[in-house]
Formats: structure tokens, C-alpha cells, sequence
């Protein structure tokens, strides 16, 4: 299923649609993006280098409830064809690409923004989702003065709910990243989801210099540890 040059894994005509997230962001669905998406998300699942990652917690190393796994953008029809097209689109180049591999419904990422690119006043963050369609949900920064963390995604009427999968192609934009959060909340299924996602920053404006989620927490006078680590999955 590794297309070749001429072989087109995308469909870059595919339609648009987009929803404005105010003040200043917005997301796009670009429904059935990938050709053929069932294979080749066959063929990522087996052949990807899953690895699991694990976060510090204070004392002790937790593991994300998903696997990970990093892959250079011109080793399949998919990763690089996308590429191109994102540049050709946005007319910025992108870093990319990151996988990620959710097994089943009990994986999940809890809402966050991705501020690990530090300048998040103008950034597109593209999203190939492979797999079953699992919600995708979005949610204003703040929210009635409660922490967001303690509302279920999904349940506050300010949040923006999407179900992207079977090769559809999801994109956030603007200042997304710094007004609102995303994430991938438990679903009710047994079968798996694959996201590549592409990145791109202008590096314009204050940046974020706040700790991010894999800088780790440390709580004792101990040697600093490295906030994350990667095992073999």
C-alpha cells in the first residue's frame, strides 16, 4: 500500500469545511482526504514503530493512556504527499510528522493546547485521522471561571464537538492554541484511531514560556529527571 510518485494517496480537491472559533481561530474538516484509508491505516498500525511514552509525575514515571511514534515525512506516499500539500496550501513550511496510535476507547488525551511551540498567537496544526471516528473536542480556554480540567470534554455547551476518522484531514488555525483547548476524550469502542499531525508556528509575538506537560514535575530536592521517556510499546 506504499503508493508510488505517481500514485495519489490524498485527494487534494476534497471539500472544506470550516467553523470559526471566536475571537481570532478556527478548524476545518476536510472529509475522506486519504484514498484508500482502511489500507493504509492497516499498514501504519502493523509497521509503525509504536513506542510508549511516560511523563514525570513527581516520583514516579505515569504512562500516557496511547503510544507514539516519530517518522520521517518522506518515507510513505502519505506522509510526504500531505506535506505538499499543506505547504502549497498554507505557504509555510510544516515539522511533521508525529503519530499517534489510540488502541481502543480507554486511550484518550485530555484537553490541552500545544504549547510546547511556544509562539501560539498564529499556528496551524494539521491532523490526518485514520481509524474509527472518535469525538474531537474543542473548548474556549476559559470557561466560567471553572478549571477546565474538571468538566468531562464534551459536556460544556461552549464545547465544539467533531468526529473525525476514515481518513479525514482536521486543521486548527489562528490562535487556536493559545483561546482554546482540544482533545480526544475515552469513547465507547474497541477499535483503534491513528492521527499524523503537522505543525507550523510563526514564531510571532510573546512567546509561552511556561512549563508544558512533557517538561515534567518534580517535587523532591533530588536530581532533575528528564520529564519524559520512551519505551518500546
Amino acid at each position: 500500500m506504499n503508493e508510488g510518485p505517481d500514485e495519489l494517496a490524498i485527494d487534494r480537491r476534497a471539500p472544506i469545511e470550516r467553523t470559526d472559533l471566536p475571537p481570532n481561530s478556527w478548524v476545518e474538516i476536510v472529509p475522506r482526504f486519504v484514498r484508500q484509508a482502511d489500507a493504509v491505516f492497516d499498514e501504519l498500525h502493523e509497521s509503525l514503530p509504536w513506542q510508549q511514552t511516560e511523563v514525570l509525575r513527581y516520583d514516579r514515571y505515569v504512562p500516557e493512556r496511547r503510544l507514539g511514534a516519530g517518522v520521517r515525512s518522506d518515507s510513505h506516499a502519505l506522509f510526504s504527499q500531505t506535506d505538499l500539500h499543506l505547504r502549497s496550501r498554507f505557504r509555510v513550511p510544516f515539522t511533521g510528522v508525529a503519530a499517534i496510535l489510540y488502541r481502543n476507547g480507554d486511550d484518550f488525551q485530555g484537553l490541552h493546547s500545544d504549547r510546547e511551540m511556544r509562539w501560539l498567537d498564529e499556528t496551524v496544526i494539521a491532523i490526518v485521522v485514520l481509524g474509527v471516528r472518535r469525538p474531537f473536542v474543542l473548548r474556549p480556554r476559559a470557561t466560567k471561571g471553572v478549571p477546565v480540567e474538571r468538566v468531562p470534554a464534551g459536556t460544556d455547551p461552549d464545547d465544539v464537538v467533531l468526529t473525525p476518522g476514515e481518513g479525514d484531514l482536521l486543521i486548527m488555525g489562528g490562535a487556536c492554541q493559545r483561546e482554546w483547548l482540544h482533545g480526544v476524550p475515552r469513547a465507547a469502542t474497541d477499535r483503534p484511531r491513528i492521527s499524523l499531525t503537522w505543525r507550523w508556528t510563526s514564531r510571532r509575538g510573546r512567546p509561552d514560556t511556561n512549563p508544558t506537560y512533557y517538561d515534567g514535575r518534580h517535587f523532591s530536592d533530588a536530581d532533575r529527571q528528564p520529564g519524559s521517556r520512551r519505551r518500546p510499546a
